[in-house]
């Protein structure tokens, strides 16, 4: 699917319904979710929070509520690693297993 992502200060954000969370088996409210790129693209799976020890030196965020749906705040540098212009470009999201990848829509 393709998204819009909308700007936060110096990064921006990447909404998501509640409903396609709930088919991936996160619970926003007690998940957190770790960042990793490779091949110009993000990668989202989820961490709980007993894994946390374990990804201290990583990206770790967690999804901020915005009304029915949640978000996930990127910086700029994320966004710099996909090579998205954010004002001008969509990104695709796409689904394996239970991880999000997100990487540049052509």
């Amino acid at each position: 699917m393709k998204k819009k992502l909308n700007s936060s200060g110096n990064g921006w954000v990447l909404y998501f319904q509640k409903s396609l969370l709930k088919l991936l088996g996160y619970n926003p409210d007690e998940v957190k979710i770790l960042i990793t790129s490779k091949n110009n693209s993000l990668y989202f799976s989820p961490v709980n929070e007993c894994e946390l020890d374990k990804y201290k030196n990583n990206m770790v965020r967690n999804f901020q509520k915005s009304g029915s749906g949640y978000g996930i705040y990127l910086p700029a540098a994320l966004i710099e690693v996909m090579e998205v212009d954010p004002a001008n470009d969509l990104v695709d999201v796409l689904i394996d297993e239970n991880k999000l990848i997100v990487k540049k829509a052509y």
